[in-house]
This record gives C-alpha cells, sequence and structure tokens, in this order.
C-alpha cells in the first residue's frame, strides 16, 4: 500500500516517527485482514452540450467533467465498498483510541482506492480519463442516488446511500470514467489548477509512487 498516499490523507508532511510509522503498519494489516471488496460496473453512452449520461437522460451538470469527458463518447460507472466490518472497526477505536481511529480511516481510504484501481485494470477500458466521483470538483453529490440506483448497489454489493447522500459502509465510492479520452490525474491536466491551494502550497491531491 502507498504510504506516502496514506500520510497525505493525514496532512502529515514532515518525517515520520517510528511509532506513526509501526502504526500506519499495523492499520494496513488489519485493513487487509477485515475488508470484503465488492465492485460493480455498468457502461453508458454519452451525449454533450448538455453532457448527459443518454441511457438514463442524467444531465451531468459540471463544467469538470464537460472538461474532461469532451472527447468521450461512453463511459463506465464503478461502484465499490470495503464492506461494513471497517466501519464497526473504525467506530471501536473511535471510543477506545482516537489517534488509531484516525490512521486505521486514512488506511482505509487509500486501500479502497487502491483497491477500485485494481479492479479497474481488469476490466480492459482502453484509453480512459481517470475517475471522477460525484462530490469531486463541481460534480454534484446528489448523482450518486440515480446511479446507485440504476446499479442496483444496494442488491449486488450491500451498499446503501443515507438522507445526506453518504454511502453506508461509509468506505465505499462510485466513480464515472471516461472511455476513448487519454486523462490521468496531473496538476497540469487539472481544470482547477490556476486556483488549486494545495498546489500553491506545494502540494497535491493525488500521490504517485
Amino acid at each position: 500500500m502507498n504510504k506516502r498516499a496514506i500520510l497525505q490523507y493525514l496532512q502529515y508532511y514532515s518525517d515520520v516517527d517510528e511509532k506513526t510509522e509501526n502504526l500506519i503498519d499495523e492499520c494496513i494489516l488489519e485493513v487487509k485482514q477485515l475488508a470484503q471488496f465488492k465492485a460493480i460496473y455498468q457502461k453508458f453512452s454519452l451525449t454533450h452540450q448538455p453532457l448527459k449520461i443518454q441511457e438514463l437522460d442524467l444531465l451531468c451538470e459540471s463544467q469538470d467533467l464537460e472538461f474532461y469527458f469532451k472527447d468521450c463518447q461512453e463511459c463506465f460507472v464503478i461502484a465499490c465498498t470495503l464492506g461494513i466490518q471497517i466501519d464497526r472497526q473504525t467506530k471501536l477505536y473511535e471510543h477506545i483510541d482516537m489517534t488509531k481511529a484516525v490512521v486505521f480511516d486514512a488506511v482505509s481510504s487509500r486501500y479502497l482506492e487502491e483497491c477500485c484501481d485494481a479492479y479497474e485494470d481488469t476490466l480492459n477500458l482502453g484509453i480512459h480519463t481517470f475517475r471522477f466521483a460525484p462530490g469531486y470538483g463541481d460534480l454534484p453529490l446528489a448523482l450518486n442516488q440515480p446511479l446507485s440506483r440504476v446499479l442496483q448497489i444496494d442488491k449486488k454489493i450491500g451498499v446503501s446511500i443515507s438522507q445526506g447522500g453518504l454511502f453506508v459502509p461509509m468506505k465505499s465510492m462510485l466513480g464515472i470514467i471516461g472511455l476513448g479520452s487519454q486523462v490521468e490525474k496531473s496538476c497540469l491536466s487539472c481544470v482547477r489548477k490556476e486556483n488549486c491551494v494545495l498546489r500553491k502550497g506545494g502540494q497535491r491531491c493525488y500521490v504517485r509512487d
């Protein structure tokens, strides 16, 4: 697992002391043992101006997505989860060890990303954009609701959505990938690069090995 990414989740930019290093390693082992990764996907057609998922007649009101998907005629919608045991263990640590709860949560978030990346690699997507999740940039979080219904994530991978629009289990994710255009996560390809607080501070919102 990418420890640099875990440290970024923790907003930890200095040298790591031995105690923190050991705690991260401990949480990595625990998360891998408890996680029950499940994923599902479906392919859709896109229309433009405005950007819509054609089969669903679903408008994607997002300048960010218009920018990244401008050369894409199709997309994949992927949903995945680490399962309820991760949530239960996080809540346990919130009662007995808040420091470990924070680290455990960061490790879980990173593990979900890496599991979803590995799952994507099995799908033979060809030329594609990076995964873009509702709630990221200006893509409305509300899109999780209709897309989740279509994918039947409650029946197929055991994920529901709360009244506030959050996934249950919490370590679950839904992302949209544009097909036909090669866009990777980088500062130069980002539509928000001119006004990014992280970039101005010498940081970035993604980490590569």
